[in-house]
């Protein structure tokens, strides 16, 4: 039983997982892979062509504080710099995340790894009492909630794409109409609100801004995708193992056919016990190593998204826009909405698989075949998995539904009162 302890705690081993290459480990890294990062042993390999990309995206961002800076007297232009800046801030934040703190990326990724193989080979003690053998269904739970990460995945990968595509095309598309329709004092478009010092040089110093632009564009929306995938995969993964614990400890007892007390019940009871504690443990310290992580940089991400919702609705109240300007707020503003939804439905679904309630896990084991000795263990077991586990943002928020709905209720009185603002 020692060995079994210390191999819940220690096994680093690549999960088998569902008989497939693409688990939920796979395809995380897969998703930090295309941002250029790898997380090693030791630390975090960058690609030389994303250390360009992060050159480019870090420069832009200064210049788009400096123009922010210099917008201070400008309400139309003030507003448009600081939704931006917001968004290409939090990639920044973001990308210090996953590469500063790689280590405990990677252990939350091992983690992983470890609990689907405890699932896959829970060990020499076979399952199996009352022939309740259920290897297949194991795996069918692995392969719901790997589905269910693939199909995020892909939404959120589609709107991202959509928006960057949108978004940088756009402005040419307006200089293209405008020139077309005579309006030929035009200055060059640019894709972000930025400081473009070189544009009074040359068509080439305009040029290099533009490719500047499009490759912080582009870069930062990868970083972005990785990193809420990355949190939204875990958050998916521990709700699945939560259902699965669930489902393990609901057939501690076996199915209960033979009604008397027998020393291999007895014996396989008692390590299903164990072996459901450890698999809760590990789940603990998945939720809480993710919770350290997050807590922060959602905290500051609700401040800013919070504020640039309430600018976009003061924005559409207030201020003539382009059909482009108005596409691109819209299309920022839903983005953003989708965001904080993702994070909020699935914070709030780790709070509610996170803990058994009676008549659920081992409140729902067929304690009628089990002694005094290992109800009481049983017990122990359902008591410590009663506790619910909550993800934060920041200091005052949860990431929780109630989260996302005053987000969006302060958005809406925004609205609302910006209307009775008379127009400047």
């Amino acid at each position: 039983m020692s060995q079994f302890r210390k191999s819940l705690r220690g096994s680093q081993e690549e999960p088998r997982a569902n008989g497939k290459s693409e688990n939920v480990r796979f395809l995380i890294n897969s998703h930090i892979l295309h941002c250029g990062l790898r997380f090693n042993e030791t630390n975090c390999h960058t690609h030389y062509i994303a250390k360009v990309a992060i050159f480019c995206f870090i420069v832009t961002y200064m210049l788009q504080v400096m123009e922010l800076y210099w917008s201070k007297g400008d309400q139309e232009k003030l507003f448009e710099c600081f939704s931006i800046l917001s968004f290409c801030g939090m990639g920044v934040m973001k990308l210090v995340i996953l590469r500063v703190y790689h280590q405990r990326w990677r252990f939350l990724l091992n983690q992983v790894s470890i609990l689907e193989n405890r699932h896959l080979d829970p060990g020499p003690l076979s399952y199996d009492s009352d022939n309740d053998n259920d290897d297949n269904e194991i795996v069918t739970f692995i392969t719901k909630y790997t589905d269910k990460f693939k199909r995020t995945s892909s939404i959120l990968i589609k709107m991202y794409a959509s928006t960057l595509v949108i978004y940088v095309l756009s402005p040419f598309v307006e200089y293209i109409f405008r020139q077309f329709r005579g309006d030929l004092n035009i200055a060059y478009p640019h894709i972000l609100p930025a400081w473009t010092p070189l544009d009074e040089f040359s068509v080439t110093g305009y040029l290099i801004m533009v490719s500047f632009e499009t490759v912080a564009c582009i870069y930062c929306v990868f970083v972005h995708v990785a990193f809420d995938l990355t949190c939204v995969g875990l958050m998916i993964f521990a709700c699945g193992q939560f259902y699965l614990l669930r489902y393990r400890s609901e057939r501690i007892g076996g199915k209960g056919r033979i009604c008397r007390l027998l020393k291999s019940t007895e014996v396989r009871a008692h390590y299903r016990i164990v072996f459901c504690h450890g698999i809760h443990v590990l789940l603990v310290q998945l939720i809480e190593e993710l919770d350290r992580l997050i807590k922060h940089i959602l905290g500051v991400y609700f401040f800013l998204a919070t504020l640039t919702l309430c600018s976009v609705a003061v924005r559409l109240k207030t201020e003539d826009m382009s059909i482009t300007q108005l596409v691109n707020l819209l299309q920022y503003m839903c983005g953003t909405l989708t965001q904080l939804f993702l994070y909020c439905k699935y914070g709030d679904s780790v709070y509610n698989e996170s803990s058994v309630n009676m008549g659920e896990g081992p409140f729902a084991a067929a304690i009628w075949v089990l002694s005094p000795k290992i109800r009481r263990e049983l017990v122990i077991l359902g008591a410590g998995m009663m506790r619910p586990h909550r993800l934060h943002a920041g200091p005052f928020n949860s990431l929780d539904l109630p989260s996302f709905i005053q987000v969006c209720v302060l958005w809406s009185w925004i609205s609302s009162s910006s209307s009775r603002v008379p127009h400047v």
